[in-house]
């Protein structure tokens, strides 16, 4: 099956299931007609109507219900061509269409006002990239694509303008969050985040980290260093998908927690004692600077692979065994870590089904309800009571698998086989039942 048929299969929800509005996946849901828009594109290429092949694929990556307020893909569709936008975070993808070629766009910066060291960046890049390519016009840096409509197909066109979404996206934010933004070209469309939410968030950051470093005293020994490491990647994976900062701040925390993973001969303890000095320099961070990295802005494309469903139920299973080797020592400090971590750490490193990124969401929602309360949500679960409001979970989770149940015949509500009687018995039953989810289309 490849990656399409998948993305087909996958993508085709009803409207009753709401998207999380965290996290760098997309906030809305697939176009509920994504399947037959794709294949009605397919059908009108093969018949040689090369305009209506190209608008109906662009319509079917339209999202449903987005929450931003103004469209992340525009058509304009006319009697020789065709012409269309798509926001992809920090990047405004421009493209015309004829019936001979698509080309398509990013502005990405001045040329005069870039380091020398940005362009030979992008010259790097160039040997990296599959479908598009850097060039300057006009005292302009561009990213840009150029595809033949001989032989078209809607998969030609998936992956090239996928590919220069993600990239125009990343190249400004690493502009942004190394050298001097002004030179950043097409950032109108970014919406800034009110001083409310930026006070919230701010607030949010230190008090995690205080609560986590508190929890630490005493075990900052040699014996403990996982932990350490599961308390401080836990924290940093809540910053990035709670609070979904940007440039600078995105890249020292992706840097941080990528780091932490790579096989070098790095101790652990060093690599905890970097992960320590990071969180310490967010703690000093003055709330000017910190406002200056967030935004909000729409996306089109996903910037996760696909996962398949083996791959988080592998890794549950490993991390549901660490939880039981830390009982079985007497540390039940980390156990509840652990149980938090699993959701963050899928969330942050895997595409997944739009229905089980809102099952991992729950979980994330429940273990950081004083959070969700401030943003105006109804509680999950009450820290002081050391509650679980189960009528509400119950249904969460029922709205996460039903409308599914049509397609996918083996997935069933597990909303009554969970453990509610508290978070650890919650965690163990819920990420047992995740595991065994099945989405076999029959």
């Amino acid at each position: 099956m490849t990656f399409l048929d998948t993305l087909k299969g996958w993508f085709s929800s009803p409207s009753t299931h709401r998207a999380p509005r965290y996290g760098r996946g997309i906030h809305a849901l697939p176009n509920p007609e994504e399947k037959e828009l794709f294949e009605s594109s397919a059908s009108a290429f093969i018949n040689g109507d090369i305009l209506s092949g190209y608008e109906y694929f662009l319509s079917s990556l339209i999202h449903h219900e987005s929450s931003f307020p103004s469209p992340h893909l525009s058509i304009e569709r006319f009697d020789e061509s065709l012409s269309f936008s798509l926001i992809q975070g920090s990047a405004l993808i421009q493209g015309k269409v004829t019936k001979t070629s698509l080309e398509a766009h990013a502005d990405i910066a001045l040329s005069e006002k870039l380091h020398v060291a940005i362009k030979r960046h992008f010259l790097e890049r160039d040997f990296q990239l599959t479908y598009c390519r850097f060039s300057e016009k006009n005292g302009v840096i561009q990213l840009s694509i150029r595809l033949d409509n001989a032989t078209i197909t809607p998969q030609k066109i998936f992956y090239p303008l996928r590919e220069i979404a993600l990239n125009a996206d990343f190249e400004k934010e690493f502009i942004a969050g190394e050298f001097d933004e002004s030179s950043l070209l097409e950032t109108s469309h970014l919406l800034p985040i009110s001083e409310e939410q930026i006070a919230l968030r701010y607030r949010f950051m230190h008090q995690w980290i205080h609560e986590t470093k508190q929890s630490l005293i005493g075990l900052l020994s040699n014996d403990n260093t996982g932990m350490t490491s599961f308390s401080y990647l836990s924290l940093l994976l809540q910053i990035d998908y709670l609070l979904l900062p940007h440039k600078k701040m995105a890249k020292d925390i992706s840097e941080k927690i990528n780091g932490y993973f790579m096989d070098d001969e790095k101790l652990t303890e060093d690599k905890n004692a970097d992960l320590e000095q990071y969180l310490s320099e967010l703690s000093a961070m003055d709330i000017d600077y910190f406002s200056t990295q967030f935004y909000d802005s729409a996306y089109t494309f996903s910037p996760f692979e696909q996962a398949m469903h083996d791959e988080i139920a592998a890794f549950i299973d490993e991390s549901l065994s660490k939880v039981r080797w830390y009982k079985n020592n007497r540390s039940t400090y980390v156990i509840s870590v652990i149980y938090r971590y699993i959701s963050l750490y899928i969330l942050y490193n895997y595409g997944l089904h739009p229905s089980l990124r809102s099952l991992f969401h729950l979980h994330v929602e429940i273990y950081a309800s004083d959070f969700f309360k401030e943003v105006g949500e109804t509680p999950l679960y009450d820290s002081a009571t050391k509650t679980l409001n189960e009528t509400l979970i119950a249904q969460r989770i029922r709205e996460s698998i039903v409308p599914y149940t049509e397609r996918y015949k083996n997935l069933n509500d597990f909303s009554e086989h969970v453990n509610y009687s508290d978070l650890d018995h919650f965690s163990q039953s819920f990420y047992l039942q995740l595991k065994n989810l099945d989405y076999t289309e029959l």
